[in-house]
């Protein structure tokens, strides 16, 4: 039962429940907030599972007052409903900034009736090119992709170029191959990068460390940016001040691998710029182990905004850039159904918006 995806889980239960006569034809199916309470699940999974009971004819979605259920255990001849259908393939889904994203692309393609089928990939190339494989195999009007460690060779190329010769409508979010002629909605990593710099210079810093991805070409981007703006401040990250991870390094116990080399890189350094928020609170709760706190004796700076509360855990607040999350899903679902009505369409950069919060410490 664990490997089986939560909607697929609620969407079975639904559906025994219509054919069984338990919820029976014309009866108001349980709300969003209380399958999600139900399941311990959020609405956009509730609402992914309900939609493909809707286009299977189980269910009726009433604008302003509810789903009820559309079955009749004595006409089990269901309908043939027309579903116009969006592949959505995601790294992730119910966790950091990935549900505001889905809900953004959700909230404009359930507007225009499109049928949203979500697939995740866990930033796996392999399970990429299966989720893929199988949905051009189906009848889809579009498609919204994440790709998966765009910081490698993309191994997927052969996929990429059946989608771009069949002329399929696809969007990608967050980041993007090298020379792909496919349309990207994302945050300017490179632009985020040398702000980043910018904000520690600008507060005094010259000794700086990185924790980056290396597998991801938002981690790529994001250090090419800081190394530009280092150079133009005749600085650079200093040999060991700088750390590489990889998807594999972050499921894996984080701490072990790289507690020694984060401790290290916070008594040479006054201040780290980190990947991403998730681990940023990963080389806090090093550090804070090790009876260093931040900004005292480092500052932080990231990148994401995310809703993870560093006041409530570690009583400072992060200084982060903020992520479009909501907005970034909602422009990537217009930009597709450009697309499809055949109005050409080009990448979308979003600018860096910084937070300045506590974590950044003034030394000069």
């Amino acid at each position: 039962m664990k490997n089986i995806p939560k909607y697929v889980e609620i969407m079975n239960w639904l559906e025994t429940e219509i054919v069984n006569g338990d919820l029976a034809f014309g009866e108001k199916i349980p709300s969003e907030n209380e399958l999600g309470e139900r399941f311990s699940i959020s609405r956009q999974t509730v609402r992914q599972a309900t939609s493909v009971l809707e286009s299977k004819g189980f269910l009726e979605r009433r604008r302003g007052s509810g789903t009820y259920v559309k079955y009749s255990v004595e006409n089990k001849n269901l309908p043939v409903s027309n579903v116009r259908t969006i592949g959505v393939v995601t790294t992730y889904l119910n966790e950091y900034i990935f549900p505001a994203i889905i809900k953004g692309i959700d909230d404009v393609l359930i507007k225009k009736n499109y049928f949203v089928q979500m697939s995740l990939t866990y930033n796996n190339m392999e399970r990429e090119a299966e989720i893929l494989n199988n949905l051009l195999a189906k009848n889809l009007d579009g498609l919204v992709i994440e790709p998966a460690k765009t910081g490698l060779p993309n191994i997927n190329q052969t996929i990429y170029e059946q989608i771009i010769s069949r002329k399929i409508p696809c969007v990608l979010i967050n980041a993007i191959y090298p020379n792909m002629s496919i349309p990207c909605v994302a945050m300017d990593d490179y632009a985020c990068g040398k702000e980043a710099v910018e904000c520690l210079v600008k507060n005094g810093h010259r000794k700086i460390g990185g924790l980056f991805k290396l597998d991801d070409m938002q981690g790529r981007l994001r250090y090419a940016g800081c190394v530009e703006a280092l150079r133009r401040n005749g600085m650079s990250f200093a040999e060991g001040n700088l750390i590489w991870y990889t998807t594999e390094d972050k499921n894996e116990a984080f701490a072990r691998h790289f507690s020694d080399r984060i401790l290290k890189t916070a008594e040479k350094c006054t201040a780290m710029i980190c990947y991403n928020d998730q681990m940023s609170r990963e080389i806090t709760r090093i550090l804070y182990k090790h009876s260093k706190t931040i900004p005292e004796d480092i500052s932080l700076i990231s990148f994401d905004d995310s809703n993870l509360d560093f006041q409530m855990e570690f009583g400072f607040s992060l200084t982060t850039f903020r992520h479009p999350k909501e907005k970034l899903g909602q422009v990537a679902a217009e930009t597709l159904l450009d697309l499809i009505k055949g109005v050409t369409a080009g990448d979308v950069k979003f600018p860096p918006e910084l937070i300045e919060r506590t974590s950044v410490k003034k030394i000069c």
